[in-house]
């Protein structure tokens, strides 16, 4: 005879029923949960507006400049007024910030340096974290020079090879700091730079700088270092 165990129905607890506590639970939580969603999707559609608005502004900000950049364009190239327009007109964008920049290179080609210097000194305030800091000191820089405020322009150039080392100006900046002290009679300062510029002998920067450094040793052989021609002594 086989022992069977009997089910004791009383102590059997069912199983609960969790579609329906699921739908209790939204039943009595609905109000929350539809604010919720209604807050969620303003917040998703808000920053998609925002991500549309900057994409359209950016793009309305490059066709502005592109348009008077273009060739066929009247006064190619644009002045330094069209230029200035487009970044106060779309400011923010990265087009109207490479417009600002290069309305301050257009006063520099047109000679108003001291224009252009204050242009370039502005820029670099309004946007210190730019890819276009460095050209942007290296145009103060330049403008100071061709202000013959050589003490400036000495000062500034330091300021771009401290913080812009490895940019590709570096070259140009050593070899214009150099012309400037060599025209300030000081030339072991000149020639030290003539010869770290001259180390890059594929630019035109280090090639021009090798060839002045040439120059300056023939008119200074008192700068050349100095060699020794004792002979040498036998152990």
């Amino acid at each position: 005879m086989s022992l069977q165990i009997q089910p004791n129905p009383e102590g059997q607890q069912p199983a609960p029923d969790l579609t329906l506590s699921l739908l209790t639970w939204l039943e009595e939580n609905k109000k929350a949960l539809g604010i919720g969603f209604a807050v969620v999707s303003a917040l998703v559609v808000t920053l998609i507006v925002q991500k549309n608005l900057r994409a359209s502004a950016e793009s309305e900000a490059n066709q502005a400049l592109l348009a008077v950049l273009a060739p066929g364009a009247k006064g190619a190239g644009g002045s330094a007024a069209d230029l200035s327009r487009i970044a106060s007109q779309h400011s923010g964008t990265a087009a109207g910030e490479r417009s600002e920049f290069l309305a301050a290179t257009k006063l520099f080609e047109e000679g108003k340096y001291a224009e252009a210097q204050k242009a370039f000194e502005a820029f670099n305030l309004a946007h210190p974290d730019s890819p276009l800091g460095g050209p942007a000191t290296y145009g103060v820089a330049g403008a100071l020079d061709a202000q013959d405020k050589t003490a400036e322009a000495l000062a500034a150039y330091a300021r771009f090879l401290s913080g812009f080392a490895t940019d590709s100006l570096a070259g140009p900046a050593r070899l214009a700091k150099a012309l400037v002290h060599e025209s300030l009679k000081q030339h072991r300062e000149a020639l030290a730079l003539y010869d770290e510029a001259a180390r890059d002998a594929t630019s035109a920067a280090g090639q021009e700088a090798s060839s002045r450094k040439a120059s300056l040793l023939q008119a200074h052989p008192e700068l050349a270092p100095a060699t020794t021609n004792a002979p040498a002594v036998k152990p």
